[in-house]
């Protein structure tokens, strides 16, 4: 199915994928090409793109979307393409779209993902994830002041993919290391992937019971039947789990309930499965499309409450966490990023989100020898998630910076858990009503010249954040819309006129909406 559409005078679009929030919004100028039918954006996709002026786009299977000369070509070729119009705004258009599409359903991730900040071990062990490090890294959260909170031990905790025990060697008592763990007030979240380790005993097992995904043998053409599709991955070449087989999800909840059962795991980080890693020809238990077998992953992963996606399609409205594809610590596309990013999250339908590791998920940023390292980035980092409805740190700040600079974190932190009940409470109402918690400018205040505004948002209706993501910037410019607003200060301004307020590196400005 197609469709193309005539953009309308003064009309913007936004859509369909999270990583993309730099290059919104779609206007007449917009040259703009994705594939969300058979590739992926390696984040948070759904197949809708929104107007300002009241319409939308949905196709759940996927589509193709060409935008150029403010024409906008939209492709299907799984499924139908449902295009409305007449919403009047933003966010009539988005109510609209969820109500047919994406309503939430089945309450909120726990609260811990919203109260205090996450910890993940990737950035400080990469693959060096042992019970000794995990421990370490564990101890220095509690030693230096931060609360303990989830702390998600990341890849590398087993021998090979496919393999859903410890290490015996890197982990010689996983069990009392979750007993301490908890004893410390921590959740315990384990990283797991799709992969299996294509020579490993779990793969001919699974194989032999049509437990992975397959594909014809196209060099032997005597082979007596298709075999395991080995795909590549950004760790190697791996076999694939077949999530359209019932089979393959009772295999791994039963390797799963281990290690919740035996060794206390809370829950679990589910990485990878992208599109991109499955094909139109795949040979599945279940004919389906690449899109749609990505977004089985995701619904997998929602059986476990203590759950964590850098990746999903098609699955707005699960109570799922869903983390920024991993930034780079840089300043334009990485702290720069977070704001607009976590936006697009926002409007596409993914309530629960989190603006990745503090800093930034990219290990080879903070290798030995790296010159990339900015203390100051790294605090406006942390300043530009602290009222998002989630903090992750991976990076060990209280390792990197002076305790003047440390204690800006803290002050974050604190922040973060000062507002933990209203983001709490927008959570709940996201639950019942599908409203994001972190809402675009455009979105609250309509039709008021905010529909390009990505360097501010706000948290529920009444708090617009303005983070620092400037390197060197001492002050902070905006526009406040109407009303009577006060700031993090205590100072009241008028709105409907651009502001500048300062903004040195230990304050994050916010304003309250006050009449």
């Amino acid at each position: 199915m197609d469709i193309k559409i005539e953009m309308l005078d003064g009309e913007v679009w936004y859509g369909p994928s999270s990583k993309h929030g730099q290059q919104m919004p779609h206007d007449k100028n917009t040259k703009y090409r994705v594939d969300i039918e058979t590739s992926a954006t390696c984040n948070q996709d759904n197949p809708l793109l929104i107007s300002n002026m009241g319409r939308f786009i949905f196709a759940p299977l996927g589509f193709t979307l060409l935008i150029e000369n403010g024409i906008i070509n939209v492709s299907s070729r799984f499924g139908e393409i449902d295009y409305a119009e007449g919403f009047g705004t933003l966010k009539g258009a988005f109510t609209e779209a969820m109500r047919r599409h994406f309503p939430p359903r089945d309450g909120i991730p726990p609260e811990e993902f919203f109260r205090i900040p996450q910890y993940n071990t990737w950035i400080e062990l990469i693959y060096d994830q042992t019970q000794e490090r995990v421990m370490r890294y564990a101890h220095g959260i509690i030693d230096n002041g931060m609360p303990a909170g989830i702390i998600m031990v990341d890849d590398g905790w087993n021998d090979y993919y496919g393999s859903f025990r410890f290490s015996k060697e890197k982990f010689p008592d996983p069990a009392a290391m979750c007993r301490e763990l908890h004893d410390m007030g921590f959740k315990i979240m384990m990283w797991i992937c799709p992969f299996i380790s294509p020579d490993s005993p779990e793969a001919r097992y699974l194989h032999q019971r049509g437990m992975l995904v397959r594909r014809e043998d196209r060099k032997y053409a005597a082979s007596p039947s298709p075999v395991a599709a080995v795909r590549e991955w950004w760790n190697g070449w791996s076999a694939v789990l077949d999530m359209t087989n019932p089979e393959t999800e009772a295999w791994l909840d039963e390797k799963l309930r281990v290690l919740m059962d035996e060794y206390g795991v809370d829950g679990f980080k589910l990485d990878a499965g992208d599109a991109l890693y499955y094909f139109e020809d795949d040979i599945t238990y279940k004919k389906v499309t690449p899109a749609e077998h990505a977004a089985l992953w995701n619904k997998y992963g929602a059986k476990y409450a203590y759950n964590e996606f850098r990746a999903s399609f098609g699955c707005a409205g699960l109570p799922l966490v869903q983390r920024l594809h991993d930034k780079a610590h840089a300043w334009e596309h990485g702290v720069a990023a977070l704001v607009p990013d976590t936006v697009t999250q926002s409007i596409l339908g993914y309530a629960y989100v989190c603006p990745d590791m503090i800093g930034g998920g990219s290990f080879t940023d903070f290798l030995p020898g790296s010159t990339t390292f900015d203390d100051e980035l790294l605090i406006r980092y942390c300043e530009a998630a602290a009222l998002m409805p989630m903090m992750q740190f991976s990076l060990a700040p209280w390792r990197v910076l002076d305790d003047e600079k440390y204690q800006i974190i803290h002050k974050m932190s604190a922040l973060h858990e000062k507002y933990a009940d209203k983001i709490i409470d927008l959570a709940k109402a996201a639950s019942v009503t599908g409203e994001p918690i972190v809402r675009s400018l455009e979105y609250t205040f309509p039709h008021s010249g905010f529909e390009r505004c990505f360097d501010c948002f706000m948290l529920g209706e009444d708090v617009l954040v303005a983070p620092v993501v400037e390197k060197g910037a001492v002050t902070r410019t905006l526009t406040l819309p109407e009303g009577k607003w006060v700031d993090d200060m205590g100072v009241t301004y008028d709105g409907g006129c651009e502001i500048t307020v300062d903004a040195p590196l230990d304050r994050l400005p916010y304003f309250t909406k006050i009449g």
